[in-house]
Order: C-alpha cells, then structure tokens, then sequence
C-alpha cells in the first residue's frame, strides 16, 4: 500500500497528476482501509508506467450514474486536520454553520467534523431515523459517513428499490440515507447539489 500511495504522490510532484485526481485517489486510498483490497492487484515494478485506473474513474458527460459529492471525516481537532490537508495538498478550507470544509474541487468536498459538530446534524434527531442513522460513530480517524449525487434522482424510486433489497433508509428533506452491507453510510442527493454553497 505504502508503495502505491508514494507513486501517486511522485506522480503529483512531476505535473502528471492533478490536485483533483490526487484527492480522488487519496479518498480511495481511505476508503479501501486495508492492504487486503490491495493485494489482490500486482506490484508495478518502477519501470512500470503509473497506473491508477483503478483507483480512478473519469466519467464523461452522460455517463455512469452517480459521483462523489462529499466525505465526512471525524477528527479530534478541526484545525489540526485543517493545517495537515492544507499544508500538503493545498486545499483551502471554507467554513459555514454546518461544515468545516475542505474544497476539492468541482464541487465535491471533505467535510472536517468533531462530535460537537455531528450532533448538530438534523437527521440524528428526525422521529423517522433508525438506530444506525442515529447513533454516529464518535470516534476520530473515522470516516463518518460519505455523499453520492446521482444522476436524474428520483427520492421516492430510489427508496423503494432500496427497501425491496431489504435496506432502511431515511429520508432528509430531498436526500436519502442509506447504509450499506458494511453498515457504511451513504447520503444521496440529486447530481448538482451544492451543500456548501446552500447556507
């Protein structure tokens, strides 16, 4: 693992990865969360050319059907994570009543979250969530939970599908809440929702 992310750190520092793909394959990286979902690819020798298809899918106008919106992280320290992102990939941090945000760029963010701030989310307090939607892992160095827009979304189909396949859900004013088999959350919006630009 170790070996793949200083390849795409080298890849950043010689121009021919950009910031955008650099925290794409950073989020990706968070989210294997283990050398298991690794191992199963071959070791590039150094002669190798950089491949991180798979850790990166360019997606054309029109096509695949659901993009990253947003992850929300839980720190300890919001300045502390703040100055570490800032300090080694750049990235500017916009502040609204709801988020700490890191901006990525094109719209998707990381969102820096202490409990202080989770326990202000709305939907931890609706009479409709269930336990899993209530009940946020407290603990830093978490990854909270994770946005999808997804294109031409319909809430009400949408929700269906997902209680037929046996999955609960909650809604939140126009989004849904998910979890996945994993217990993993999932917040879905309609493609071009903007969260830090709503407030």
């Amino acid at each position: 693992m170790s070996e793949r992310i200083d390849r795409v750190f080298e890849a950043y520092d010689r121009g021919t990865l950009s910031r955008r793909d650099l925290m794409a394959a950073i989020m990706s990286f968070v989210a294997l969360g283990s050398s298991a979902a690794c191992a199963t690819k071959p070791k590039a020798t150094r002669a190798e050319e950089l491949d991180l298809s798979h850790y990166i899918t360019r997606r054309e106008p029109g096509e695949g059907r659901a993009h990253l919106n947003h992850v929300n992280l839980r720190v300890e320290d919001v300045e502390r994570s703040h100055a570490f992102y800032s300090r080694f990939f750049g990235l500017g941090i916009t502040t609204t009543p709801t988020y700490n945000a890191l901006d990525c760029g094109g719209g998707a963010f990381i969102s820096l979250q202490t409990k202080a701030d989770i326990d202000l989310e709305t939907f931890r307090t609706s009479p409709d969530a269930v336990e899993w939607a209530r009940t946020p892992n407290e603990s830093p160095g978490m990854i909270e939970h994770f946005c999808l827009e997804v294109d031409d979304f319909d809430l009400e189909r949408t929700s269906a599908e997902l209680a037929a396949a046996g999955h609960e859900t909650v809604e939140i004013s126009d989004n849904l809440l998910t979890a996945d088999p994993d217990g993993i959350l999932v917040q879905i919006v309609d493609s071009g929702i903007r969260f830090l630009h709503e407030e």
